[in-house]
């Protein structure tokens, strides 16, 4: 093989790898830290009490994937209910690109995520 093109099979593999480092590994979010959403670009349910967000959150330019929890307790509540509420809002923003912010939050490490879907604020008339 000629050494122009192990350069840049080479180059070609550190950039795909250090470009796309939310393909690897989904970040683990922080607790009382509102993660507002812009775009939502993939949404899947991880397991019975996972969801994997990916998207561009407000204020920023890349995609991130964070992975939130929803606790189980089959005393107190079904989080799978509240997970198809979370999965309705994202699917909504998916469909209207532009015209909602998708936020999750929660308080605590084993507390409910919080979805929450607010309309975006229409651009004034010209």
């Amino acid at each position: 093989m000629h050494p122009s093109r192990v350069l840049r099979a080479a180059a070609l593999l550190l950039a795909s790898v250090t470009l796309a480092p939310t393909a690897l590994a989904a970040e683990t979010p922080q607790p009382n830290v509102p993660y507002v959403f812009v775009t939502v670009d993939s949404y899947s349910v991880v397991h019975a009490n996972g969801i994997e967000v990916t998207g561009i959150l407000q204020g920023e330019n890349t995609p991130r994937t964070l992975e939130f929890e929803f606790p189980y307790s089959p005393t107190y509540y079904d989080a799978s209910q509240h997970v198809s509420r979370c999965d309705r809002m994202a699917l909504l923003l998916m469909n209207k690109p532009g015209a909602w912010l998708f936020e999750v939050s929660f308080q605590y490490q084993g507390a409910m995520p919080l979805c929450k879907l607010t309309r975006r604020a229409a651009p004034p008339a010209p």
